[in-house]
């Protein structure tokens, strides 16, 4: 499931049949802090967290920054997507 991610400059942002899910960011230097995400309850399961997640981290990857992960969900994705653990600035074992 693909859908259009739209970078508001601080959050990412899908909007589904007129309801928003969200990944809020800050960027402080060369890091860039995924401190808070929010999937209304009638979207929840459905994939979109894993999808604004996986944006945010491509995004860093791009522009060469490291993630701090601050919100449980982009901890959880990052131990289970182990490939992307490197672009992170805490260890998560």
């Amino acid at each position: 499931m693909k859908n259009m991610i739209i970078d508001t400059g601080d959050r990412f942002v899908i909007n589904h049949c007129g309801v928003e899910s969200f990944l809020a960011y800050r960027l402080s230097g060369e890091v860039l802090d995924l401190y808070n995400a929010f999937v209304p309850e009638l979207m929840k399961g459905k994939g979109f967290a894993s999808e604004l997640i996986l944006y945010g981290i491509h995004y860093a990857a791009m522009k060469g920054y490291r993630i701090k992960p601050s919100h449980p969900a982009v901890i959880r994705f990052l131990k289970v997507n182990k490939e992307w653990q490197y672009l992170s600035v805490f260890g998560l074992n």
